[in-house]
């Protein structure tokens, strides 16, 4: 039988993705995942633990470990960011719907799945710990402000930086904690039918960093997207069915004014912090990988992250903070040549 490759979109990882197709209607997705540069084990362990936990992450066909081939069970190719309303790409802050009546589906869907994967627990998931949660924030000085900007860092705004992290990895600490997917966004996860054709199913990919860590950790990568950018009406009216269905917050009432203003507290300061890290990612992909594809998103993170911060007296400084760098990011060369 003659198998044509269809080469995939790839993330932030090492890895190849190729569709496979064959005379038969099935197809799959062959991965390469280089051995030395990705924890094929802890992926292989995962995949194996979220199934049998009803998730719908890929079933591995075959894998070769030494080479780091496998062949898995094709997800679809429908993820959420297709569903979503058109939007241009942009340096602006879009306020968008998610009212279209598909798109609402799915993003509720994968809220509802989290139901199904923070309460699992095994010895095979660490625990998101302060430390990490601490280096991934400092990934955005680094690698972003000096590295990419060439912005020198003051010693007062070395200070803010370090007050802003404690205050965004306290809010991550003292929350309900939960087993969290880490990268539970539009492109990881895609919208597809059951075997039956009758019910929608969210497929799930990219998963073998999960960790436990803070329950609002993956409502917050799904609703504050760095792919994509919801209104703040939508971002309540979501965030509400997600706390509404979930045992872990069964104590809180979205609808009292202290309970709604924790939570969503929680929420943006968790967001914060997983857009600074993913900022300095982004960044760390065109300096030391090669891999360019995200700049562009940098600028309406970095919007985004301003917005947000300022309306908390906690991040107002860390608000000015990415405000100042407005001036050093449109005269930055990679960023002004995406």
């Amino acid at each position: 039988m003659k198998i044509s490759l269809l080469s995939l979109r790839v993330e932030a990882s090492h890895r190849v993705f190729y569709r496979a197709t064959g005379s038969s209607p099935v197809s799959w997705v062959a991965m390469s995942s280089p051995p030395k540069l990705e924890n094929n084990d802890q992926f292989l362990a995962l995949a194996e633990l979220f199934h049998t936990n009803g998730l719908g992450v890929p079933q591995i066909i075959h894998k070769d470990l030494a080479l780091g081939y496998f062949l898995m069970q094709d997800l679809g190719s429908t993820h959420l960011e297709d569903l979503y309303p058109a939007t241009p790409i942009a340096t602006a802050l879009h306020t968008n719907s998610a009212t279209h009546p598909l798109a609402e589906h799915a993003i509720k869907s994968a809220l509802d799945t989290l139901q199904q994967l923070q309460p699992i627990r095994s010895e095979l998931i660490p625990s998101y710990d302060r430390a990490r949660m601490e280096m991934e924030f400092d990934l955005f000085g680094e690698w972003f402000v000096q590295k990419l900007l060439g912005v020198k860092i003051t010693n007062e705004q070395l200070h803010l930086l370090a007050n802003a992290k404690q205050v965004l990895v306290s809010a991550m600490l003292e929350q309900p904690q939960a087993c969290v997917h880490r990268d539970y966004h539009c492109r990881n996860l895609l919208y597809q039918n059951d075997n039956s054709g009758q019910q929608q199913k969210i497929g799930i990919v990219d998963f073998q960093d999960a960790l436990i860590g803070p329950a609002l950790y993956d409502p917050a990568s799904l609703l504050r997207d760095c792919y994509y950018t919801f209104s703040e009406q939508d971002i309540d009216s979501m965030l509400g069915h997600y706390i509404s269905t979930s045992a872990l917050f069964a104590k809180y009432d979205y609808d009292a004014p202290e309970d709604n203003a924790k939570i969503k507290t929680w929420f943006d300061f968790t967001a914060m912090q997983r857009q600074i890290k993913a900022v300095g990612i982004f960044a760390r992909l065109h300096l030391r990988d090669g891999k360019s594809s995200h700049l562009e998103h940098i600028p309406t993170v970095m919007k985004h992250l301003a917005g947000v911060a300022t309306g908390y007296s906690e991040t107002q400084d860390l608000a000015q903070f990415f405000q100042s760098l407005q001036a050093p990011m449109k005269n930055c060369q990679a960023l002004t040549h995406i």
